[in-house]
């Protein structure tokens, strides 16, 4: 009997064991699927940091494809969290709202209290930077309420914090810095020295705003420690650009200079695009004000493709008022007008009053130089009633002074009187004004030290609360773990020793010999893994360190290169009109264009080198000296002796006899010279045609082709610069060219490029001629532009970019 209910009660537990086996079995894979989930959403954070926001985007949208069920709602959260931050950095905007919409929901639907308060945080910080400071406001606060209610440091910290940057936005300086103070003194306390660097920061910038530049620096230089030893990069080089713009703003230019270069070194490092194209417009204001006008412009044009390829419109806008100022300084007139011009419309767009008033003044004092005197005079006086609506006495100030400057050029003297003595009474204001800033930042020095004293105390006393608060929840929440673990436990532990009962004692043995087989497989392959693992590492630094060097010197062969062809400075000397669409394939390109004196007459030339990137950067520098030389050393204009003579050379220095084993490089090239006395332009060809926008008429053959009415074609000759099996003389055409005819050189990179949709297909030279004659008619500048955007559009997202692309127009006449 006793045995009976023995057995009956073993049949029982092992009924039980069956049953729960699939519930058990649910569970590991549901633990082994999260596991898997928080490492993709580890990796999306990591991702994130280095700002490799596109990698980030496509392992986030794999997570959200895997937690469609109900079971993965935290995980799910959090991926829509990540996404938020993606989409506010790539863009569209909207999809970033949307996606941190969905993370507030979430986790307001499983009770993730700090999980909701980091989204508030995050939601601040977009409508911040948006400009929508209303809706930020709103998000810190609830941030803030939230992070009171359950003692959450960093939600307060980070809270405050915000609300520090927004009142600081809309100039209420005293709260932000009653703000920044209660963000500091939390950061402290938790030793979050990364926060304490961010503080720091914003302080600074609050006291820059107010012309305390000393205090401003003293805080930068606090932070800049602190962001080195957290390696944050990205702080690290904003601060160094702060730096640097102070230095500016006090006219030390070289200090500003080496600053903003630290900054833009580590933008490149850290793929910082949007940075790195501040950086260069940074760089090329502070050359602006030190007068040197080329390398202005060189930075200038760098940072508005970078700025035009993100879209980023209020960049585009600042920058276009640079170059209109920039060519204003070198009397380029027609470009000045056209980019501030652009700048106005700009900033009219993006309302934002300011930027339109100073870009109206700028135009007004270009049109009173170019000779336009009633325009400069009505355009100032529409500044002067702007400047006075919002309030901008500075701009107020200063077009008095141009209307004092421009009746005393005209001798009007008592215009200029009376503009000179309302120009006197507002500066006066302005000096008061001034006086109550220094005043304003004096007291707001005052305020911080006090600030920080009390807040010290108060929060010292508040943080203590949250601590034992926090502690009594935390041994209340240990309790009741421990004993549901225990139960667990005891649990487990009989089924367990159930299920053990029931194994083979026979098989112990062999399974043990089996572990103890296994386990010396394991670490013999665990070893090798390791020896395996520590040849990568050590390849991969190796690899990571050749790129390094290399790339620096790709880098230094580009800036040379760039040295080396002509200027836009020098090709206004020698054409009335021109553009230069230079886009190489690499850091440095295989294309290059040249102009010279040839004997009294202009020579210009494109050339195509075999090859892009490294081997064709060397040729083109090699085709560059060899021109400089002929002409320097040939006593001759003809472009097709000239070319014949460029053969020579290039055959004698790269040993070419026409054997196998000899180099094969040489240049597709197209040379032209120009009589300015005759205006007869006279070309030569190497495989490379031109295309003439003209007037005359010339007689047809087989060399000269009619495209269309007023767009002919000059073929060359079929044979390279560079050992071929036909050496023939070079052939000359010529044409007399009249006003606004326009000359067209170009290599083949254009019409090769692929591109146009699936399948993809060369854009083809027959398509490039008729997008000539259909722009034509155009001001060059905008050619240029059209031509850009046509090739963007053709190659699409997909499409890289095939080949090195050049393409010259000029107007000799």
């Amino acid at each position: 009997m006793f045995l009976g209910k023995i057995h009956i009660k073993n049949l029982l537990l092992s009924f039980f064991f069956t049953a729960l086996l699939p519930v058990l079995a649910h569970g590991q894979k549901f633990k082994a699927d999260t596991a898997q989930l928080n490492s993709q959403l580890a990796t999306v954070r990591s991702l994130i940091d280095v700002r490799e926001f596109s990698a980030a985007k496509k392992i986030a949208q794999k997570v959200l494809a895997n937690t469609s069920t109900s079971e993965y709602k935290e995980a799910r959260a959090w991926c829509e969290y990540y996404m938020g931050i993606i989409y506010f950095e790539l863009t569209p905007i909207d999809s970033a709202f949307y996606w941190l919409t969905r993370a507030k929901a979430d986790f307001s639907l499983i009770n993730n209290q700090k999980a909701l308060i980091k989204t508030y945080n995050r939601l601040g910080i977009f409508y911040r930077r948006t400009d929508l400071n209303d809706s930020s406001l709103h998000y810190y606060n609830l941030a803030l309420t939230k992070a009171t209610a359950i003692a959450d440091s960093t939600g307060l910290a980070e809270a405050n914090y915000g609300l520090g940057m927004v009142n600081a936005q809309v100039g209420n300086y005293a709260k932000a810095l009653e703000h920044y103070s209660n963000s500091l003194a939390i950061r402290e306390k938790l030793n979050d020295k990364a926060g304490i660097a961010s503080v720091y920061n914003s302080m600074g910038i609050l006291f820059w705003e107010q012309g305390a530049y000393s205090t401003a620096l003293d805080f930068f230089f606090k932070a800049l420690p602190l962001r080195v030893e957290t390696k944050d990069k990205q702080g690290e080089a904003f601060l160094l650009n702060n730096i640097g713009l102070i230095f500016r703003d006090v006219a030390q230019y070289e200090k500003s200079l080496d600053y903003l270069r630290k900054s833009w070194k580590i933008k490149i490092e850290i793929n910082d695009k949007r940075g790195i194209s501040n950086s260069l417009m940074n760089i090329g204001s502070v050359y602006l004000l030190l007068g040197q006008i080329d390398s202005a412009l060189l930075y200038f044009e760098d940072a508005l493709a970078l700025k035009q390829i993100m879209l980023d419109r209020g960049g585009v806008t600042n920058i276009n008022r640079f170059l209109g100022e920039a060519y204003m300084k070198i009397k380029m007139y027609d470009k000045a007008q056209l980019y501030l011009t652009k700048a106005i419309d700009g900033y009219t767009k993006l309302e934002e009053p300011r930027g339109v008033v100073e870009s109206k003044y700028d135009y007004a004092l270009l049109l009173f130089q170019m000779g336009y005197s009633p325009k400069a005079f009505a355009l100032v006086d529409e500044v002067l009633v702007q400047a006075k609506k919002h309030g901008m006495m500075d701009m107020v100030a200063q077009s008095y002074n141009a209307l004092y400057q421009f009746n005393l050029a005209k001798n009007n003297c008592q215009g200029a009187l009376q503009n000179y003595e309302k120009y006197i009474a507002v500066k006066d204001s302005i000096a008061g004004t001034e006086k109550m800033k220094q005043i304003l930042a004096a007291q707001l020095q005052v305020e911080y030290e006090n600030i920080v004293r009390q807040h010290f105390e108060r929060f010292n006393e508040q943080l203590s609360i949250v601590d034992s608060q926090k502690q009594s929840r935390t041994r209340l929440l240990i309790l009741v773990a421990l004993a549901f673990v225990l139960l667990l436990g005891l649990f487990l532990g009989l089924l367990y020793t159930m299920y053990k009962r029931k194994q083979a004692l026979v098989e112990v043995n062999s399974q043990r010999v089996a572990v103890d087989i296994k386990q010396r497989e394991l670490q013999e392959q665990r070893d090798e893994i390791e020896r395996q693992k520590n040849l990568v590492v050590y390849q991969r630094d190796k690899i990571i360190n050749i790129l390094t060097d290399l790339g620096e010197s790709i880098e230094y062969a580009r800036k040379i290169q760039q040295a080396v062809f002509p200027t836009d400075t020098l090709l206004s000397q020698y054409f009335r009109d021109f553009f230069v669409l230079y886009l190489p394939k690499e850091t440095v390109g295989g294309d290059f264009y040249w102009v010279g004196n040839c004997s009294g007459k202009i020579g210009f030339a494109v050339a195509d080198c075999t090859g892009h990137g490294v081997p064709g950067g060397f040729m083109s520098m090699l085709g560059i000296s060899m021109l400089n030389d002929l002409v320097a050393n040939t006593p001759t204009s003809s472009p097709g002796l000239l070319l014949g003579k460029l053969r020579d050379n290039v055959i004698s220095a790269l040993r070419q006899g026409g054997h196998e084993d000899d180099s094969h490089d040489g240049m597709d090239i197209a040379l032209c010279t120009f009589d300015r006395n005759t205006h007869t332009l006279n070309y030569s060809g190497a495989n490379m045609p031109i295309i003439i926008s003209t007037s005359s008429n010339i007689p047809k053959n087989d060399r000269i082709v009619q495209i269309d009415e007023g767009l002919i074609e000059f073929r060359p000759d079929r044979m390279p610069v560079a050992y071929y099996e036909r050496m023939e003389r070079f052939n000359e055409l010529s044409i007399k060219l009249e006003p606004n005819d326009t000359v067209y050189l170009f290599s083949d990179g254009f019409t090769d490029q692929f591109g146009g949709g699936k399948p993809s297909k060369k854009f083809g030279y027959h398509s490039f001629r008729s997008l000539i004659l259909s722009i034509k008619h155009l001001p060059l500048y905008e050619q240029k532009m059209t031509l850009y955007r046509t090739l963007e559009k053709w190659k699409g997202e997909e499409e890289a970019q095939t080949d090195d692309i050049l393409i010259m127009a000029v107007k000799p006449i």
